[in-house]
Order: structure tokens, then sequence, then C-alpha cells
């Protein structure tokens, strides 16, 4: 079976390619290739249809249209012809595209791996690049910053050694969300301004205004408020009629972050709605935990306290949402590729017994060996990533979404026993002018020595968590408010006491703290805002100390 005529398949790959700028062009070309290819032979036809498929799909994903392209595409996907690889790898090109939208993180890297595998069966250099793209931001997208980063480089290096400039935008674009990811943030800002000034050279005003709208994150993170700003409003006025739903939702997020820190309360408060609103009106679920998790923090700092705690909770709940959904298809997945081996293998025990006997034997035995290393490979890996999952990656404590899970668990325990239990919000004091004196490798190096001291200093039952940031949170099981108190403060001269100045001369490093205790009506979400709020009144009084509700008639 050879490919559709190479003008229509060539138009059909152009289309896929433009999409991004131009979906009704896009939609345009597909439907013309069709028509142009009715009198082909059937086979020719199919494989043509694959191609325009791909191009629907592309489109419908790039409108915010993700659910109904990934229905579209799957369809597509298990009909097309197996003699003709390169529909396939644009199908599930496509398909990565939406599942990734979708936050079906482990499901995007499966079919772009897959699409990887198929690429290379081809032996179509371009192919191969496409697809090593859909690997690079499946595994980005899986918090594999270092992982997607390799990848990207791989198709900038093919792109610039073929002078392909415009189609390396794309790449240089997801190589400074993963630098910025990963805290380089002035080479996150230099690959931004470079793809951002090839989008422009080629006119490319839609392409443009999504590299803005993460150029303006690394602004943000940068402190350079001020260029935030108008770069991101900039965007927002741009994309608000051009039907790009996740350019505009990021871009409100990160504007509301940048009108936060300026302390306009009231325009931040309306930009994030805006965004949260935007969330609801479409399918970018990818954002919503971003959305609320912002809003929280603009509430909390401006002493909504209640409002602040109903948006941590939603921010939890999306986050759960992922994770949920995702955990579930990791599990039939897992349990697809056993059924699939051991039909297989089956296969093979038929297969081998049409041969000759003796030799039978031994490639069973070396089957039967294959496959109990890949299964000891597999429960390796399932480990691996159920212990990534747990823990952060930087300090080793566990990580927001463990925390969570013990402190319901340990608050339902508490309520049964009639025990007491009682939590500490930790926050790194001035953690920022550590990071901007000493830099961000030093300001690591203090997270993982405050989260050494702090589990150090705690009992084996308690909870240690890094709670995000520079924040931390111990949980004392069975233990009263006032012991708590005790032992949180012993932790903050701990940290105070230590010889920081051998990790760096000059620098000093200080914990403030809040402690608060379950009450008989309470939850573990509201025992995490209480801490919280008293954390706040310790920054607010002085920091390095330790504040708690027994302070309230004092204070």
């Amino acid at each position: 079976m050879g490919a559709p005529p190479a003008g229509i398949e060539s138009r059909l790959e152009q289309a896929i390619v433009a999409a991004a700028e131009d979906p009704d062009g896009a939609l345009a070309a597909a439907e013309q290739a069709e028509a142009d290819g009715a009198g082909l032979s059937g086979d020719e036809r199919a494989e043509l249809h694959t191609l325009a498929v791909a191009v629907r799909g592309r489109v419908l994903a790039i409108r915010g249209s993700y659910r109904e392209a990934s229905s579209l595409l799957r369809e597509a996907l298990a009909s097309a012809p197996d003699a003709y690889p390169k529909g396939q790898v644009r199908l599930i090109q496509a398909l990565v595209f939406a599942a990734e939208k979708l936050g079906d993180v482990e499901d995007a890297l499966a079919w772009a791996v897959r699409a990887l595998e198929t690429a290379h069966l081809t032996g179509d250099e371009e192919l191969v690049v496409a697809a090593e793209t859909s690997v690079g931001v499946a595994r980005s997208r899986c918090g594999d910053a270092e992982g997607g980063l390799f990848h990207y480089r791989q198709v900038l290096a093919h792109f610039e050694a073929t002078g392909q400039e415009l189609l390396s935008v794309a790449v240089r674009n997801n190589i400074g969300i993963n630098l910025k990811n990963l805290g380089r943030l002035d080479e996150s800002l230099a690959a931004f301004e470079r793809a951002a000034a090839i989008a422009a050279e080629f006119d490319r005003p839609r392409m443009e205004a999504v590299i803005r709208s993460n150029m303006g994150e690394t602004l943000w993170l940068l402190g350079r408020h001020a260029e935030a700003r108008a770069m991101l409003s900039a965007v927002i006025k741009s994309v608000r009629t051009g039907g790009w739903a996740s350019a505009e939702i990021n871009a409100l997020i990160n504007l509301g972050r940048v009108l936060t820190d300026l302390g306009e309360d009231a325009e931040a408060r309306a930009t994030l709605q805006r965004a949260v609103e935007a969330i609801e009106a479409s399918e970018e679920r990818s954002y919503a935990s971003d959305a609320h998790l912002a809003l929280a923090e603009l509430h909390k700092r401006a002493g909504r306290f209640e409002l602040a705690l109903r948006h941590h909770e939603a921010y939890h709940r999306e986050e759960r949402a992922v994770f949920d959904a995702n955990f579930e298809r990791q599990v039939a997945a897992q349990r697809v590729r056993l059924e699939v081996e051991e039909a297989r293998h089956e296969a093979e025990v038929e297969r081998l017994r049409l041969v000759e006997v003796g030799r039978a034997h031994e490639e069973l035995r070396m089957l039967h060996e294959a496959l109990v290393a890949t299964d000891a490979a597999k429960t390796e890996l399932l480990a691996q990533l159920d212990q990534e999952r747990r823990t952060d990656a930087l300090t080793g404590l566990l990580n927001r979404r463990s925390l969570d899970e013990r402190l319901r668990e340990e608050a339902e325990s508490a309520r049964r026993a009639g025990a007491p239990l009682t939590l500490a919000m930790c926050d790194i004091d001035r953690f920022k002018l550590i990071n901007d004196r000493y830099g961000h490798p030093c300001g690591d190096q203090v997270l993982q020595e405050v989260a050494r001291l702090l589990r150090l200093g705690c009992r084996r039952e308690d909870v240690v968590a890094r709670y995000g940031g520079e924040e931390f949170c111990i949980g004392f099981v069975g233990t009263s408010l006032e012991d708590a108190v005790a032992l949180t403060d012993r932790l903050r001269a701990a940290v105070a006491g230590h010889h920081w100045e051998q990790l760096r001369p000059g620098l000093q490093v200080t914990l403030s703290a809040g402690v608060a205790a379950l009450t008989p009506d309470g939850d573990a979400g509201l025992l995490v805002a209480s801490a919280d709020a008293w954390l706040y009144a310790a920054k607010r009084e002085g920091r390095d100390q330790v504040r708690w509700p027994a302070q309230t008639d004092a204070a």
C-alpha cells in the first residue's frame, strides 16, 4: 500500500503545521484535499482521510474542544491503515495535544511514546522530530522538566541545522516554559524573547501572543512587575476575540499574580475571577488549580481567610481530580498491557509448538525470563512512581498531596479516639532575599537543611511535609496545643541557631510559625487554614517567632 499523491499529502502536512495560526484555513485545506482525492483508490483515499482527520482533530483542540477532538482522533486511530504509519503518527500527535490539555498527562505520555516508536519505523526524519516534540510535551506535563528539555533541545538542533526557523518557534516556547519551571529564569526569558521575535518576523500574531503570555510569568518571577503587567495586558487584549482560551486564561492568571504582588486587590480579584469563569466556560481544566491557588493567595494576603480557604479547597479538589483520574488511567493501562502480553505469550507458545520442540523450549525459557525481568522492572517502576508521587523531590519530605491524605486520616483518628491533633505552619523568613542575594542553588540548600532540621526535631509519628515554596507543615499527632507550641518554638530556635555561615558567609536563616489545634467540629482543611492565619500573624509581628490562638486576648 502506497501513500496518497505527494502533492495532496504535502498540503495536508502543511495544514497540520498551519492549524495553530490559521485554523479556518487548515480546515479548508483538509476539505479541498479530500475533494481532490475523491478519484483515488480505496487504500489511498483511506490514507488521505487519516491525515484530514488529524487536521480536524488538531483544529478542534486548538479551539478548546478537547474532548470532541480526543473522541474523533481515537475513533480515527482505531481504523487507520496499518500500512500508513505517517497517518497514525499525525493522529497520535494531535491526540497527545488534546490529552495534555485535558490534564490526562500520563495518557498523553503513553500516546507520545507510541508516536515516537511508530515514527522510527518509517525512517522519516521529519516525522521522528515531530513525534520527539510530542514526547517532550508529555514528559514536561508529567513534571519531568529536565526530560522534556532534553527532547526539545534535540528537536531544536534539527530545526536549526535544517534552517526551519518558523517550526522552531513552538519548541523555543516550550524550552522557555521548562527553564522557568527549573528556576533558570534568565535563560527562560532569553528563550521566550527569541521565540517571540521569530513569530513576529513571520507575522504569526497568535503564536506570539501565546509566547508572551508565558513570558509574562517569567517576568513576574523575576520581579519585573511593570513589564509583566504591560505584556500580559496586551496579550489579553489581543486574544480576547481570537478563540485562544488557553492563552487568555494563562495571561489572566499571571496578570492576577502580578496585581496581587503590586497590592492592587480589587483589580487582581476581578482578573482572577475572569480566569475562573473562562475556565468554567471551556475545557481548560489544566489551569483550574493555578487559578484557585492564586485567588487563595490573594484573599489570604488581604485577610479574607474564609474566601482563601474556599479557593484553597477548590485548588485541592482540582489537583485531586487530576490525580485520581490519572491514577485510574495508569491502573487501566497497566491491566491492558498485561492482557496484551499474555495474549502475545499464548500466541508465541502456539507458534513454537509447530516448530521443533527443543528449540521451542529454549525460546520459551528466554521469553519467560524476559517477562519476569519486565515484571520486576514494572514493579520497581510502580514503586518509584508511588514514592515520587508522595514525596517532595528537593527535600525528601512528604509533598502537599501526601500531607492532605495524612491530615485527613489523622483528623478522623483523633476525633474517634478523642485525642488532640495540632498543626504548625512554618515559613522561612525573607526567602526571596536569600535567593536574590545568594542565588537559587543556595536557596535550594537552605530548603534542604531546614527540612533536615525539622525532621530531626520531630518524632517518627509526626507528619512533616513541604507545603510549597518555602513553607513547611508539621502535624503533631496526639499532642496538645501547649506542647505543640513548645515543640515548634524549639524547632524555630534550632533553625535560628544553626551554623548557616558555613553554607555561605553572612547567611542567616530564621523561621516564622503559626500553630493551631483541631476543633471538635473542624476538619483537616480548617486546621491548615487556622495554622496559616497564625503564621501570617507571626510574619506581621516581626518574624522569627511562633503565634497561636491562646494569644488572642493578649494580642
